[in-house]
């Protein structure tokens, strides 16, 4: 990771690496984390496979929901990549529905600790990645 965050393998602490310096997103950004935390803490107490696909499904719902947010929030700004933004989105959520397949048909306890850290990769990679052009981006149009 190229990050500042000292998480563990399971964990993403927030810390200021990860801010957008965007309220909105900021937000939406923390809640995420706290629920891939909470599935990969799931996985780790062996909570059993109701739970943890309980915890994935909530991931999805809540990526959803950030994903429309963050979408129409980059398009009212004006935001050139916008779309490509989007495109991204959309392979998360391709992703993260795999992995809920592959849950729900059952899998090992190594599989299940792939796809705890798989969900976690995914999500600050993008916030690292595909996030932080955004803010470049911001940042470049509208200096303090």
């Amino acid at each position: 990771m190229s990050s500042k965050n000292k998480s563990s393998p399971w964990r993403v602490e927030w810390d200021e690496s990860l801010s957008l310096g965007v309220p909105e997103i900021d937000a939406d950004h923390q809640r995420f984390i706290r629920l891939v935390n909470e599935l990969n803490q799931a996985i780790v107490d062996r909570l059993g496979m109701e739970e943890i696909e309980k915890r994935m499904h909530a991931i999805l719902k809540v990526a959803t929901s950030d994903f429309a947010h963050e979408a129409a929030m980059f398009k009212q700004c004006g935001y050139p990549g916008a779309s490509e933004h989007s495109q991204k989105h959309a392979q998360m959520g391709r992703a993260m529905n795999e992995i809920q397949e592959r849950l729900e048909r059952g899998c090992t306890e190594y599989e299940l600790i792939e796809a705890g850290l798989a969900v976690k990769e995914m999500l600050i990679d993008h916030l690292l990645n595909e996030d932080r052009k955004f803010l470049d981006w911001y940042r470049s149009t509208n200096p303090v």
